[in-house]
């Protein structure tokens, strides 16, 4: 009797644990196929963003024309513009022998490189996506990621957030390898965009050059004459913060590859989150049964 009621025990037990099995089994298949499935969703939002930031900022104006995103002047660019809008400002400039120094399509050129160098983004973004590991899907999701990088708010930049949380994940993981292969794309347009049959290398060689004789004008002996007479005339314009400016100037050191290049990322990576909101809180725009299903949890 004991021997059979072991061997019945031992039946039941096995038939409750295979039992208890197949249902844990099936859960863990489910949560592992849910998680992948959440991955998958995160990556085709932020391709679609991809896509939909290249396409826009890859039109002409897409920059330029875009305040979120245009492509300002670097700190040289911005001292000498500052400059020429005062009439000291103007004496100083002449008497550096820089009167003739410009400004006025750099900004242009900057843009419109960009612009040209935009369309070439979304392949280059679609790679970085695809090989991008995503370590929780579900944090993600739920706007739980906080970035590597990220300030005291949760912020990557300004205009990243817990409702750009996928675009922060890529921000930290993919930032510096696209600067790199981005970069290429973004210094291959400097020869092949112009404005009046200028280009952006000629006007820039041009800037840097009479930027660099103010810069060497200032420790001479006219030139210290010179910055006496600027400083006394910002005073009366009441721009004495710009004497410290031009004081602070030095031989051009902006590498202007890698800072047209950080600014287009910049853009671009802002146009992917505007995105990534929009599929968050807009449900006509999860153009998928897959991106419906696991942004669909967002509803509820």
């Amino acid at each position: 009797m004991n021997v059979k009621l072991g061997l019945k025990r031992i039946l039941l037990l096995s038939f409750v644990g295979a039992s208890f099995c197949a249902v844990s089994c099936d859960d863990d298949i489910l949560n592992n196929l849910g998680s992948d499935e959440t991955v998958t969703a995160l990556k085709e939002a932020l391709t679609i963003g991809a896509k939909t930031a290249a396409t826009n900022l890859g039109q002409k104006d897409g920059y330029l024309g875009d305040a979120m995103v245009k492509i300002g002047m670097p700190k040289e660019v911005a001292t000498v513009a500052e400059l020429m809008n005062t009439s000291a400002g103007k004496t100083f400039l002449e008497a550096a022998g820089a009167k003739s120094l410009q400004t006025d399509n750099l900004v242009e050129l900057m843009n419109r490189a960009a612009e040209k160098a935009a369309p070439e983004a979304a392949g280059i973004f679609s790679t970085a996506i695809t090989k991008m590991s995503v370590a929780d899907g579900e944090a993600i999701l739920f706007g739980n990621y906080k970035s590597a990088s990220a300030d005291e708010e949760g912020n990557v930049t300004a205009s990243f957030g817990s409702d750009k949380a996928a675009t922060s994940y890529l921000y930290d993981n993919t930032y510096s390898g696209l600067q790199t292969t981005f970069g290429s794309v973004v210094t291959g347009t400097f020869d092949e965009v112009s404005v009046s049959g200028v280009t952006l290398n000629t006007a820039w060689s041009a800037f840097s050059s009479k930027y660099n004789e103010v810069a060497s004008f200032k420790s001479s002996t006219k030139g210290k004459l010179a910055m006496t007479t600027l400083k006394a005339g910002l005073a009366l314009a009441g721009k004495s913060a710009l004497y410290d400016k031009v004081d602070a100037i030095q031989a051009v050191n902006t590498n202007l590859g890698e800072y047209v290049t950080g600014k287009a990322l910049d853009g671009l990576f802002t146009k992917v989150a505007d995105k990534e909101v929009d599929i968050r809180t807009n449900a006509a725009a999860r153009t998928s049964d897959l991106l419906k299903r696991v942004f669909g949890r967002l509803d509820e």
